[in-house]
């Protein structure tokens, strides 16, 4: 069933909720949708509502049927760190980690990132990025949006959670992901955080852990770790 994006709808019984723009052509040109059709909108922020499709002008809208809380939502609550990559990798992270439940993206520069951020470019990159979180939440069945955001390294470290985890391959010991209800975890860019930064997040309370034996891409290991944490919360995407 065709599902749309609408930030800023209010979802009342009975009545109409139109369609931002974007969803709109999407229906009407895209998907080619027919009056009567059932659609699915979603606030971004957990509500659904369902109802048949109408066109009238230049709106399209649907009659409100049904209004429910989704119930796709990871019961884990996780918050990536991600170190600035590229930014077709950066797209494909957040495409990637908003599928498997995160909860919240953080975009940190980092010693050994190729990718520098500053100024304007940091708000344009949030748009793109937002973008890519709301479409991966159309497609993949989510009601929430993750929220994406920019920081120094040195503020993200300073982030308050149940469990807080820096990924790097010359760490000793596994995550231990059961009984957590939430987590943030740090994932550093090509070649991994240098030794300065696993020091200040050590320091900071954070617990430096490894994934397993090999060693896996930036883009490869958030995605393991959000699996291997929903599987171990009873996520059923992940059982």
């Amino acid at each position: 069933m065709p599902r749309f994006y609408c930030p800023d709808a209010r979802f009342v019984l009975h009545e109409k909720c139109v369609l931002p723009e974007k969803a709109r052509h999407h229906a009407g040109r895209v998907l080619r949708m027919k009056a009567g059709d059932t659609a699915v909108l979603f606030d971004g922020r957990g509500l659904e509502a369902s109802g048949p499709i109408a066109f009238e002008g230049k709106d399209a809208f649907i009659v409100v049927g049904d209004v429910h809380r989704s119930t796709t939502e990871s019961p884990l609550r996780m918050r990536l760190v991600q170190a600035l990559v590229s930014p077709e990798k950066t797209d494909w992270i957040i495409e990637k980690a908003v599928e498997a439940g995160v909860s919240e993206i953080v975009l940190v520069p980092a010693a050994r990132s190729v990718t520098k951020l500053s100024g304007e470019r940091i708000q344009k990159r949030l748009a793109k990025c937002a973008d890519i979180a709301a479409g991966a939440a159309e497609q993949c069945g989510r009601a929430v949006v993750p929220a994406v955001r920019f920081m120094a390294f040195d503020e993200a470290l300073k982030l308050e959670d149940e469990a807080r985890f820096l990924l790097a391959p010359g760490a000793a010991e596994p995550p231990k992901l059961t009984g957590l209800s939430s987590c943030t975890f740090a994932v550093g860019p090509e070649g991994g955080f240098d030794e300065a930064e696993i020091a200040a997040a050590d320091a900071a309370g954070w617990q430096c852990v490894l994934l397993g034996p090999r060693v896996l891409r930036t883009e490869t290991a958030g995605l393991v770790f959000a699996a291997l944490a929903g599987a171990a919360s009873g996520d059923l995407a992940f059982i």
